[in-house]
């Protein structure tokens, strides 16, 4: 695996949260090699933000100077633009909210929060900057293509390579350096449902992400049912890899990210349910 430094921002007119913050993130030094910058205002903490790579900021929302949602709001543009953006503060009004939102923050942590708090965001952060090897399977070097674009723009960390047809996907899932594999459904000769079947008997550890133009029901099922981890209906984005992402690895949904399950019959089943409910 590929550990990477992290450079980490701590934003907060309040000392003792500052601290709580800066303990919290300290407890992975173990793990990581970790820079701390602190801030006690909003001006300050844009003007870091804008004179170095910052991978994960703790932004309080109420600040002296600039507030926290004007911070991010700011970010387009400077080296700390893909930044993790965790908000922090007693509360949350839905004026910030709809700010932290528009502008990709991840998270918000209310006070008063624990230095285990921290930590157990800086974890989440530590497997999504984990280099994941992952294979894309499709016999279409065009949605291949797009896939990777995909990808690349996630939050996590990925590793791609790319096959072609399934004979060449279990050749490649076959050495045991691939830990995923990003699967479509529609190839000749060998559909995604028998490839998965035939990954599965060479492991039941590699995660499966079935990719399809179709949005059966019946589909969905069968992929549930032969073990795959999730399903994506074309065209997909970052947000839903990073959702599948999440739930593959149970790390907790982030305040800010977008939410959807990885199958969508699921959701379809609840609604039905709820309105069998009401009515």
């Amino acid at each position: 695996m590929i550990h990477k430094a992290i450079r980490a921002l701590v934003a907060d007119d309040c000392k003792t949260a500052r601290d709580v913050l800066k303990e919290g993130i300290n407890t992975h030094r173990s793990k990581r090699y970790i820079q701390i910058d602190s801030a006690e205002n909003g001006s300050l903490a844009l003007e870091l933000l804008r004179s170095k790579q910052v991978d994960i900021a703790f932004i309080d929302i109420n600040m002296p100077g600039l507030s926290g949602p004007e911070v991010v709001a700011a970010l387009h543009g400077t080296p700390s633009s893909n930044c993790l953006v965790v908000a922090v503060s007693g509360n949350l009004d839905q004026k910030s909210e709809a700010v932290l939102k528009r502008f990709n923050a991840y998270h918000f942590m209310q006070k008063p929060f624990s230095k285990d708090d921290v930590a157990e965001i800086v974890a989440t952060y530590v497997t999504m900057t984990t280099t994941f090897p992952i294979l894309i399977v499709d016999d279409s070097a065009t949605m291949r293509k797009l896939a990777r674009k995909v990808l690349e723009k996630s939050r996590f960390d990925f590793e791609i390579a790319e096959a072609d047809s399934a004979g060449a996907a279990l050749r490649a899932l076959g050495s045991g350096k691939y830990k995923l594999a990003l699967t479509d459904f529609h190839m000749p000769g060998v559909d995604g449902l028998e490839l998965a079947g035939s990954i599965r008997d060479l492991s039941s550890k590699i995660g499966i992400f079935m990719m399809s133009t179709n949005d059966t029901t019946y589909l969905e099922r069968s992929a549930a049912f032969v073990g795959i981890s999730g399903f994506l209906k074309k065209p997909f984005n970052a947000g839903d890899i990073d959702v599948l992402m999440h739930s593959y690895l149970e790390l907790d949904t982030p305040k800010f990210g977008k939410v959807r399950d990885m199958f969508s019959f699921l959701e379809r089943e609840r609604t039905s349910e709820r309105r069998g409910a009401a009515a």
